[in-house]
């Protein structure tokens, strides 16, 4: 068992998939840390104006994001759709998707991936 608190790792600035602009995120867990498919954990913030560029995971990994604060837009393939607090977001493989903060305020992230 591992008990981390993420406030407590120092988040590294960088950007996402050539996305706009740098976020800020915190590695939790990695897939060493998992015996299972799992196999990433981490904590992002996204400030206003910044994303998580358009990409595609196609046959290694399938991607969560869940929303814990704030609000902006997915896109996934061809369509947009609108987040915000509580939202979970499934991205599975071959679709390609990004993460936009286009609001006002910093919209903070888990992301969780899971290996095929």
């Amino acid at each position: 068992m591992q008990i981390k608190n993420y406030l407590n790792i120092p988040a590294v600035e960088k950007s996402i998939h050539n996305g706009e602009g740098l976020v800020k995120s915190r590695k939790i867990f990695g897939a060493e840390d998992f015996a299972t498919q799992l196999s990433y954990v981490a904590h992002t913030e996204l400030p206003p104006g910044t994303s998580f560029g358009f990409h595609t995971h196609t046959v290694d990994r399938e991607e969560i994001y869940v929303i814990e604060s704030g609000h902006g837009r997915v896109q996934i393939n061809d369509k947009e759709y609108p987040v915000t607090v509580g939202d979970v977001i499934l991205t599975g493989l071959d679709e390609s998707h990004a993460l936009y903060n286009d609001s006002a305020e910093v919209m903070k992230v888990f992301v969780f991936w899971v290996a095929k």
